[in-house]
């Protein structure tokens, strides 16, 4: 298990408070989930009762949010996140903190988290016809196929169908792409970059 923390800096100015102090800090982490509009004078008047500066909190805050949200992603148990914390140099008291704030928002962190990632519209069907365009006035005896396309894709505000019109070679190009997307998909490298956007 790897999980990589770029601004851990940041979190140690949480070793300048003690347990009731990282307490509060988790709690105002734990209000910026549910609402990211959090009240600076409630920044403020807390980063002065435990002896630091706003900006030393709100980074603090911030990591605490990237650690919880990491440990939410990789879906911690308890001996990971202990595993986590000695790897972070945190202090097993303060890992107990932490680690009760994190089981007890766990639910609510995940459903923030469905409802906020942004998701891309999938595949739901596709239409197609071929057209023939047997001869014209300039043009006789001479055949003219194309393909129109229709292709409904789903995401969180209903369906949507978008027409297409292409010809013979265009459509032979896709299809030959689509196949070549869909051997990727079961290569290691592909699997390996699944489970890290997942």
């Amino acid at each position: 298990m790897s999980v990589l923390f770029e601004h851990v800096d940041d979190m140690r100015a949480l070793s300048k408070v003690d347990g009731k102090g990282l307490e509060r800090c988790c709690e105002i982490c734990i209000r910026q989930f549910q609402n990211p509009e959090t009240d600076k004078k409630m920044i403020l008047r807390t980063a002065k009762e435990l002896g630091l500066s706003s900006g030393e909190l709100s980074a603090a805050v911030d990591e605490l949010s990237q650690f919880f949200l990491a440990c939410c992603k990789k879906q911690l148990n308890q001996s990971n996140f202990n595993i986590l914390a000695k790897t972070m140099k945190l202090e097993k008291e303060r890992a107990a903190i932490l680690y009760k704030f994190y089981v007890a928002n766990l639910d609510s962190m995940r459903s923030i988290l469905s409802t906020s990632s942004k998701r891309l519209p999938h595949y739901n069907n596709l239409n197609w016809r071929l057209e023939l365009e047997m001869s014209s006035r300039t043009l006789h005896h001479k055949v003219k196929p194309s393909f129109l396309l229709e292709l409904t894709t789903k995401d969180e505000t209903g369906e949507k169908a978008e027409l297409m019109q292409c010809d013979y070679s265009v459509m032979k190009h896709v299809c030959d792409q689509l196949e070549v997307a869909l051997k990727d998909l079961n290569s290691s490298h592909c699997r390996r970059m699944s489970t890290y956007i997942n």
